[in-house]
């Protein structure tokens, strides 16, 4: 049960947040490189998680816990549709943090590739406030399945949030032309952690990624994959481009579903020039090369999502990340878009919305909006999916 915070206090905790931890974080060198701010990031939430007195105190002052947002899918239960999407915690050190002391309903630890693999070189992480967004490049860096199975490995505590594994190949696997078996080899390194497996296809900053969402290609790399999941009894799912024509997008998820896929995410980063031209003219980095993230895609991801929604319905849940800075984007992604969940990334880590309240937040906003639009709960969504829905005011 959350501690119930006066107001006027929960938006001290959001000054200080952004005045001093973020100021702290994005200084230095960070304002040229911003994974430098990501990483100080990630070494203070590993230290709280050492105390679990600290994590005790942040659940009850951050977490939202309310039953009209207990959410359901392929199989699994989750406390809320909210989750943090793939490339924060790309080497699962800090999902315990997201799950127990913020209260997301879901975390996607990943990519996580077969090896360990330094990925493209720095900078490669910008940021484009002028835009609400993020430019990166950054390769699927890390230190390979073994060591991600290994700290999965060491985590006994029964979660009460879901776990899901986004994993991938790295360029030398693109490189040996082995990129297929490499898949299925870290999908074996992983399946045994996690309640969820999310296949990365669509990732722009990593020769030969994207091609696999050529749909034979695809039906290709999912004959290797699913199998792994399915004969453990647990789901997958693939991740699109929001760059990925609708034709082939059909035909890939066709295939998933006739694979026995679990769900398809949507959307990945944008390389598409005319997201490139929304960006301001005051970003200095606007012309990097990489995929954007944040609030120039949120339109681009919605409407594909509501295209997806329009041609699968009900047949197979949409996962949507790509986008989701506030509430009445998560709502729009529920209704119009046809999403189940919605993830987020950049909205969290952007100093405007920036706050250990954020889920607080957004998942009080969303309950509040249920009920104000006479909903009791997350399955009332099934009526309101694919149309256009104004947030109620609450």
């Amino acid at each position: 049960m959350a501690v119930e915070i006066p107001q006027l206090a929960r938006t001290a905790i959001d000054l200080a947040h952004r005045n001093l931890i973020h100021t702290y974080l994005t200084s230095g060198e960070a304002k040229r490189d911003r994974e430098i701010a990501h990483e100080r990031a990630l070494r203070i939430m590993e230290v709280a998680q050492k105390y679990p007195i600290v994590m005790g105190l942040m659940n009850k002052m951050f977490t939202y816990n309310d039953p009209i947002l207990k959410t359901s899918f392929a199989g699994l239960t989750t406390p809320n549709p909210l989750g943090v999407a793939a490339g924060f915690d790309k080497d699962a050190r800090v999902y315990r943090f997201f799950g127990d002391a913020q209260g997301f309903g879901s975390v996607t630890d990943g990519s996580i590739a077969r090896i360990d693999y330094g990925g493209n070189q720095r900078p490669r992480v910008y940021d484009l406030p002028h835009s609400r967004a993020l430019d990166n490049r950054m390769g699927f860096p890390g230190q390979g399945s073994k060591k991600a199975a290994e700290r999965f490995s060491n985590d006994k505590k029964p979660r009460n949030f879901l776990l899901i594994v986004n994993f991938a190949a790295s360029k030398p696997s693109f490189e040996r032309g082995t990129q297929i078996e490499d898949y299925r080899d870290v999908a074996r390194d992983l399946v045994d952690f996690g309640d969820e497996g999310e296949m990365n296809v669509s990732s722009p900053n990593t020769p030969g990624v994207r091609g696999l969402q050529e749909p034979d290609v695809f039906s290709d790399l999912a004959d290797a994959v699913f199998p792994v999941y399915i004969e453990y009894g647990k789901p997958v799912r693939p991740k699109f481009s929001p760059d990925l024509e609708d034709d082939k997008l059909y035909k890939n998820v066709r295939t998933t579903i006739d694979k026995k896929g679990s769900g398809i995410t949507l959307t990945n980063t944008s390389t598409d020039p005319e997201i490139k031209a929304l960006l301001s003219p005051l970003d200095i980095h606007r012309e990097e090369p990489g995929g954007t993230s944040g609030a120039p895609i949120t339109q681009k991801a919605l409407e594909m999502s509501h295209r997806l929604y329009e041609y699968i319905g009900e047949e197979i849940p949409i996962h949507r990340v790509g986008g989701i800075m506030n509430v009445r984007d998560g709502w729009d992604a529920l209704t119009y878009g046809g999403a189940t969940t919605v993830d987020v990334f950049t909205s969290m880590v952007r100093k405007e919305t920036s706050t250990p309240n954020f889920s607080y937040y957004f998942l009080r906003d969303l309950a509040k909006a249920m009920r104000a639009n006479g909903m009791t709960g997350m399955k009332d969504f099934k009526e309101l999916r694919g149309k256009k829905v104004p947030f109620p005011k609450i």
